[in-house]
C-alpha cells in the first residue's frame, strides 16, 4: 500500500512539470503564430506598396518616353521651320537677283546682265529660274557680240534643257552665232534640223529666212 502510494505520488510529481511545460509551449506557439500573421500582413502590405511603386515607375517611364518624343518632335519641327524660313529667304534673294539681271538685259546693259546671270547660276544652280537664267545669259553674250561665249552657253543650255520652252529659240540663235563665226555648214545643218523638228514654231519663219540668206551667200 505504501509502495502504491509512493508510485502515485511519483507520477503526480512527474505530471506536474509536464503540464506546466505544455502550457508554456502552447503560449509560445500562439505568440509565434501571432508574429507570423503580423509578418505576413506586413509582407502583404509591402508587396502591395511594391506593386504600386512598380506601376508608378512604369507610368513615369512612359511619361518620360512621351516627353522625349515630344521634345524630338518639337526639335524636328523647329529644324523644319528654320529650314523653310531659310528657303523662303533664299528664294526671295534668288528672285530679286534674277529680276535685276533681266532688267539689265532688256535695257541693253549687257555686261551687267552677264555678271548677274553668271552669279545667279553660281549661287542658285537648282532654282526654278536657273534654266531661264542660263538661256538669258547666252542671249546676253549674243547681244554683246561675244560669240564664243554665246556659242558655248547656248550649247550647254540645250544639252541640259532639251524640253525647255526656249529650246527652239536657242537653236535659231545658235545658228546665228555659227553664221557670225563663219561656221556656215554648222549654221545650215542646225537650221534645217530646227525647221524639221519644229515646223510650226514661231521661230521657224525666221529660221527659213535665215537659211535662205546663208545658202545664198
Amino acid at each position: 500500500m505504501k509502495f502504491f502510494a509512493f508510485i502515485m505520488i511519483g507520477l503526480f510529481a512527474l505530471q506536474a512539470p509536464i503540464n506546466a511545460a505544455g502550457i508554456n509551449v502552447e503560449k509560445v506557439v500562439m505568440d509565434h503564430n501571432k508574429k507570423i500573421k503580423k509578418l505576413k500582413k506586413k509582407n502583404n502590405e509591402l508587396s502591395g506598396k511594391i506593386e504600386v511603386l512598380e506601376e508608378q515607375q512604369k507610368n513615369s517611364a512612359k511619361r518620360i518616353e512621351e516627353l522625349f518624343h515630344l521634345m524630338e518632335y518639337k526639335k524636328s519641327s523647329n529644324v523644319v521651320e528654320e529650314t523653310m524660313l531659310r528657303v523662303r529667304e533664299n528664294n526671295k534673294k534668288a528672285k530679286k537677283a534674277y529680276t535685276t539681271a533681266r532688267s539689265f538685259l532688256v535695257t541693253d546693259q549687257y555686261p551687267q546682265a552677264i555678271k548677274l546671270f553668271t552669279e545667279y547660276l553660281d549661287l542658285y544652280p537648282d532654282s526654278n529660274n536657273a534654266p531661264d537664267a542660263h538661256y538669258w545669259l547666252a542671249k546676253s553674250y549674243l547681244a554683246k557680240e561675244d560669240y564664243q561665249n554665246a556659242k558655248k552657253t547656248f550649247i550647254t543650255f540645250q544639252q541640259e534643257n532639251p524640253i525647255h520652252h526656249k529650246f527652239a529659240n536657242s537653236l535659231l540663235e545658235l545658228s546665228i552665232v555659227h553664221a557670225e563665226l563663219s561656221e556656215k555648214n554648222q549654221a545650215v545643218t542646225l537650221l534645217q534640223s530646227m525647221i524639221k523638228k519644229f515646223p510650226n514654231h514661231n521661230s521657224s519663219i525666221k529660221a527659213r529666212k535665215l537659211l535662205r540668206f546663208i545658202i545664198s551667200r
